[in-house]
């Protein structure tokens, strides 16, 4: 069973994920439709090359949502406020 505050870490990861799929889905299939209109490369070739740059944008992602977290963190015990959903 998961505690409240697991509860909450998770349904904010899980909506972060799902905005960023769609946003980098989206972007894909954009680029995709660029490279097969316009130039002669292999499908196979144009799948790898989405797959790169979806991961590089991933990692990007992930480096913002780190950041984002400490600073709200640190905005909180600078604040001196408590966390109103902890029990700590």
């Amino acid at each position: 069973m998961l505690m409240p505050k697991e509860s909450r870490d998770l349904r904010k990861t899980m909506k972060r994920l799902g905005i960023f799929l769609l946003i980098v889905f989206l972007f894909d299939v954009f680029i995709c439709f660029l490279f097969y209109r316009y130039t002669e490369l292999n499908g196979v070739l144009i799948g790898f090359i989405i797959i790169c740059i979806t991961a590089v944008l991933y990692l990007l992602f992930l480096l913002i949502c780190a950041r984002i977290d400490k600073k709200k963190k640190e905005r909180l015990e600078k604040s001196g406020k408590k966390d109103p959903f902890t029990k700590e």
